[in-house]
């Protein structure tokens, strides 16, 4: 989640962390008609009709753990016909948050050491945990993130079939003619 461009976003949602309960919070997200049209304009999509999100956020000292489930009905664009055509969306989410960590300082000698970082990758763990920015984590952002990465790339719409055009023929070549000409002698 990007923190710099959360002013940028139609949907806020900030729950304070110190407000979740040990034994879990439940939340939910319901998105007003103004955002829903700005939800839209931000995704380039024709409209959203409905977004509502429910979520248990869980607390583990300074640790929140979110489990839960964002469901949404809109319209995409057909990439073949450019038809607009309906959308249901369920998508199940799990997230890890932390408290932001302070920059590394083999970071900051690395930079003024030209600029070469030693970064070790351990492919076969979970990913890092998302960072609680001031002790504040917007569900909202959350919810449009995930929505966004849960839309189709490429949406058709059922029945859309792309119909390769027709091969063209290529034209008479010059010495195709004169071939004719030198058989009809």
């Amino acid at each position: 989640m990007a923190p710099e461009s959360a002013a940028a976003l139609p949907l806020h949602r900030p729950v304070r962390v110190d407000e979740i309960k040990l034994r879990g919070s439940r939340i939910a997200v319901h998105a007003e008609a103004a955002e829903l049209a700005g939800i839209a304009r931000m995704l380039d999509l024709p409209s959203v009709e409905a977004l509502e999100a429910r979520y248990l956020l869980s607390r583990s000292g300074e640790r929140v753990k979110l489990e839960g489930e964002i469901k949404a009905a809109l319209h995409q664009t057909c990439i073949v016909t450019l038809d607009a055509f309906p959308v249901s969306l369920s998508v199940p989410l799990k997230l890890d948050f932390a408290p932001e960590m302070p920059e590394n300082p083999r970071r900051k000698s690395a930079d003024a050491d030209g600029g070469e970082i030693d970064v070790e990758v351990r492919l076969n763990e979970d990913d890092p945990p998302e960072p609680i920015l001031d002790g504040v984590i917007d569900l909202g952002a959350v919810t449009l993130e995930f929505l966004a990465l849960a839309l189709e790339p490429y949406p058709r719409k059922p029945g859309a079939a792309f119909a390769e055009p027709a091969p063209e023929q290529p034209p008479e070549s010059p010495f195709a003619a004169l071939a004719r000409l030198k058989r009809s002698e």
